[in-house]
């Protein structure tokens, strides 16, 4: 396992909250006489006039401006290490970046926002640009809207990047996994029907199947809503939904946890991730892996489509909750939300709603835990969502980012942790002593604690706390460049120059 942890040091944080986020920029063209930088997820990117630049998959002329449409989702190709022996790693110009989107089209539901059948979940840490009013809540049934971000395997959307468009498209696109065929020449993807008829599957091998994740190109359907069926298809491809990198090279990929293999082991898109005790983790570890969650890994690319993970990093805080809920403190449907020890924790996208907590509610008061993620403007979103059996206060699990703390009092997620008389636990599970836990704890550190809950008061005593990600030390003010990668899949934070010679 490669014990380096290329990136993770250009995110700038304060506490535990992104700062960094989507910054605000000016257009930069790419011009023959200065290379760029782009900053995408935790790496940094040199573009030279070599670069191939394409939108999606329309290649830019030589000397275009770059768009710069933070939030976009962008996958970087480097030619193989050989063609860049003699240079500096620094001076590896990526050969091909592509701006690419999920879907395209009108919105054919509000509630929850669909774009073409799929749920798009956005959050505040999603870009937005054009928006009427700049709230999603302004758009209506049949407004068009260009969305990047990455596809779960429930066919939800994780957008980090939202466009409207006043003057519909006429080039149309969805893609996700296939989830039934039939009958005849029809498809679905979530819950939009596809007719595929008149054009043949490229790289689908003999016949479209389940699971598959497809591409699928359309031009616009006059009058299209929720109940129609995606006709005038243009184009019809099984791809991977993260390309394939250099066995044996570096990379950065990000997107949505798949199936959890073991405890070392997840899928991700095509890859089989297997991660260790040198493996660093940033906003969570390795107990928040669940299927939906949203994760940049970097490492290194293994034969047979394996991942070796030298760093995984959580798009956001993650947070655990476990404690009674009653009927009242349940809002269920497509906006439902989970009032829970001081926190409303709202269904995101990517729920696995095991009991039906968020579909349906709850009978009975009930013990109930919700995984899931802060994001920077506060606001809780829920990945994970299960019944534990009847309700308990004494075994009550709270975990979070420090807010603040005052030994032996931690406050997190709207609760005082009080550490008195608890033990102590590492990151990897390990005993340690309450000096050195508070020695490598400050405020944006994600911790937990399991004890018994004091609810006229929201205090947590007793059981045991938990380390689970100590707060990063100040990140460089320059990431390095990667070296010797292949493959970096991420999303368009911001673009910086660097000149031959002189200053702007």
């Amino acid at each position: 396992m490669n014990s380096h942890a290329p990136g993770f040091a250009m995110r700038k944080f304060a506490g535990s909250t992104l700062v960094a986020g989507f910054m605000a920029g000016a257009a930069l063209a790419s011009g023959a006489h200065a290379d760029d930088i782009l900053q995408i997820g935790a790496q940094a990117v040199v573009v030279d006039a070599q670069t191939q630049i394409v939108v999606d998959e329309q290649v830019l002329p030589a000397g275009a401006a770059l768009p710069f449409k933070p939030g976009m989702r962008l996958e970087v190709q480097y030619a193989p290490v050989a063609a860049m022996r003699g240079e500096a790693p620094a001076a590896a110009a990526a050969a091909t970046v592509v701006f690419s989107y999920v879907v395209r089209g009108p919105i054919t539901s509000l509630v929850p926002l669909r774009v073409l059948g799929q749920e798009v979940g956005a959050t505040a840490d999603t870009a937005t640009t054009g928006i009427p009013g700049g709230s999603l809540g302004n758009l209506q049934l049949g407004d068009f809207l260009d969305v990047s971000g990455y596809v779960d395997t429930n066919n939800s959307l994780a957008a980090s990047f939202i466009e409207f468009l006043p003057v519909p498209g006429q080039r149309w696109l969805v893609g996700g996994y296939v989830s039934t065929i039939g009958p005849g020449t029809l498809f679905q993807l979530g819950p939009q029907q596809v007719d595929q008829a008149g054009v043949a599957p490229v790289g689908c091998g003999a016949s479209l199947s389940p699971g598959r994740f497809v591409e699928v190109r359309a031009t616009a359907v006059s009058s299209f809503d929720a109940n129609s069926v995606l006709r005038n298809i243009t184009s019809l491809r099984c791809v991977d939904p993260v390309p394939i990198g250099t066995p044996g090279a570096l990379g950065a990929i990000s997107g949505i946890v798949g199936q959890i293999f073991s405890p070392t082991s997840f899928q991700f898109g095509p890859y089989l991730v297997e991660f260790d005790a040198a493996t660093v983790f940033r906003f969570g570890s390795a107990g928040d892996l669940v299927p939906g969650a949203s994760i940049e890994v970097d490492g290194t690319f293994g034969a047979n489509l394996q991942f070796a993970a030298a760093g995984i990093q959580f798009a956001a805080p993650t947070i655990r909750l476990e404690g009674p809920v009653t009927p009242g403190d349940v809002t269920a449907g497509p906006s439902g939300t989970v009032h829970l020890l001081g926190n409303t924790v709202t269904r995101s996208a990517q729920l696995r709603d095991d009991d039906g907590i968020y579909a349906t509610g709850i009978q009975q008061g009930r013990q109930v835990e919700v995984r899931g993620y802060k994001d920077h403007t506060g606001k809780l979103f829920a990945t994970r969502a299960r019944t534990r059996g009847a309700p308990d206060l004494g075994d009550v699990r709270i975990g979070g980012p420090v807010d603040s703390m005052a030994r032996p009092l931690l406050q997190v997620l709207a609760n005082t942790l009080d550490s008195s008389g608890a033990t102590f636990e590492d990151p990897a599970g390990a005993p340690i002593t309450g000096d050195e836990f508070f020695a490598r704890t400050a405020p944006g550190a994600l911790i937990e604690q399991t004890g018994t809950y004091d609810a006229p008061n929201s205090i947590l005593s007793g059981g045991v706390v938990a380390l689970l990600a100590p707060l990063d030390p100040p990140p460089p003010q320059m990431p390095a460049v990667l070296a010797s990668p292949s493959l970096i899949v991420g999303t368009l934070i911001t673009i910086d120059r660097i000149f031959a010679a002189g200053f702007e």
